[in-house]
């Protein structure tokens, strides 16, 4: 995936910031007067040919979008003209002499913003082509109107040649400034679709977690109703014998588990509706999936990313129906294997190889960690047990994450067998029916 250079949460805390209508106009005017002091006198005295022609018409389509009337060129009109005749007075002209000479500049730009307004209704959605020709049209007849004024509205100041050479004016500078604007959109639809692609990643890994959190709180949930059962009988059992105390006390037990069991399945009722239409209908490339679990372990590992290497080998793409499922599997098998190395010498590489062979699909994750003793491989899939502890406070891991793994598999219909030595790392191989993982279709 592309690293944008500005976050686009940044970017969205900058907009926030929205300067009213008269601010941008003003900004605009200020801009566009500082840029136009470097110019090139042609034809006229009093026709220039400046940048700010190309800053203009940018600033209009970025910051003016939804104006509809011809406002903005009025302000930028004013501020050109102001800003010019005050440097020519300092100049030694007289003020007749310095809004005579520079009043063509101001009603360029008001004609400019005019005439665009009426060619370009909606801003936000023309296309590419008429945008362009557009722009030409009102750098072309702006230029006219202002080389008339220039010239005291002399008819030979509109000579072929100066027309020709006008045309030719505007078609480059409307080429430059519609190609700033598209390069100004496209960057900003960069932006959009690069923070869209982080909001489905975050989404499709706490659905995925969520999802196998369900599998546990539905095995509670079954647990649960054993207790209940099993504290409902007693209290009959009890109640025949004639033991009414103890009847009473296991009658309360089962009053009160049933109370947890429905606490818990209020709990399950609430995760499911929120998650198990997500996506569930929706197919995933494979590859997408293993680019899912690279960018989450990346972030996963922080300033660790350079020590600890994840390698993805993906030979055959498919498109997995199951795609929840076997993420839960793959993050958890990667993260027990980075944890392996990080309780180790700290830096090392975890592999994940896909493939297909016959029926099944073949998934295998190894590590070259420290290993695992041969007594923990027994228990490795016990719910608790725990092989990682927090050093600073003395805390076991919860224990469930390869618990999880295991009953996911077996849920699909698969097998996963575990190899390892000490001080040579761990390998993981699963095997799962394909037509398990891709809702019955070929490969």
């Amino acid at each position: 995936m592309v690293v944008s250079p500005l976050d686009w949460s940044k970017y969205r805390a900058l907009s926030s910031l929205h300067l009213n209508v008269w601010q941008r106009q003003l900004l605009i005017g200020l801009l566009v007067a500082l840029s136009g002091q470097l110019y090139l006198t042609l034809w006229a005295e009093g026709f220039r040919i400046s940048a700010a022609v190309i800053l203009f018409p940018t600033l209009l389509m970025i910051l003016m979008r939804d104006s509809h009337h011809p406002g903005t060129g009025l302000v930028t009109g004013v501020c050109v003209l102001g800003f010019r005749t005050v440097i020519d007075l300092a100049g030694g002209m007289t003020l007749l002499q310095a809004l005579t000479m520079e009043y063509p500049g101001g009603i360029f730009y008001l004609c400019y913003d005019a005439l665009l307004c009426l060619l370009v209704r909606d801003r936000r959605s023309v296309p590419p082509l008429r945008l362009w020709v557009s722009l030409w049209l009102c750098d072309l007849i702006s230029n006219i109107i202002n080389l008339f004024l220039s010239s005291h509205m002399q008819p030979q100041g509109l000579a072929s040649p100066n027309l020709l050479s006008l045309a030719g004016l505007a078609l480059f500078r409307s080429l430059a400034a519609w190609a700033i604007v598209w390069g100004i959109r496209g960057y900003r639809q960069l932006l959009i679709r690069e923070e869209h692609e982080r909001r489905y990643r975050r989404l499709f890994l706490m659905t995925a977690s969520l999802k196998t959190e369900l599998y546990f709180l539905k095995k509670d949930a079954e647990d649960i109703e054993g207790v209940m059962s099993n504290a409902y009988r007693l209290y009959e059992r009890l109640e025949e014998e004639g033991d009414e105390e103890r009847a009473a006390l296991a009658l309360s037990i089962a009053r009160d588990v049933h109370e947890v069991k429905k606490d818990n399945l209020r709990i399950i009722r609430g995760l499911e509706e929120n998650v198990a239409e997500v996506y569930d209908h929706q197919d995933m490339s494979l590859r997408d999936l293993l680019n899912i679990l690279e960018i989450s372990t990346r972030q996963f590992l922080g300033a660790q990313r350079a020590d600890i290497r994840l390698e993805c080998s993906c030979p055959t793409d498919l498109a997995v129906r199951e795609h929840y499922r076997l993420l839960s599997i793959l993050k958890n098998l990667v993260t027990n294997a980075v944890e392996a190395i990080q309780a180790g010498r700290g830096s090392g590489t975890v592999r994940v190889e896909t493939g297909v062979e016959g029926g099944e699909f073949l998934l295998t994750v190894s590590d070259d960690g420290p290993g695992i003793p041969p007594r923990a491989i027994k228990m490795l899939f016990q719910v608790g047990y725990s092989t990682k502890f927090n050093a600073d406070t003395g805390d076991m891991n919860r224990g469930v994450g390869l618990p999880a793994v295991q009953y996911i598999i077996e849920e699909l219909g698969g097998t996963i067998q575990v190899d390892s030595q000490l001080g040579r790392g761990a390998v993981f191989r699963v095997r799962l029916p394909l037509s398990a993982i891709t809702g019955g279709k070929a490969s």
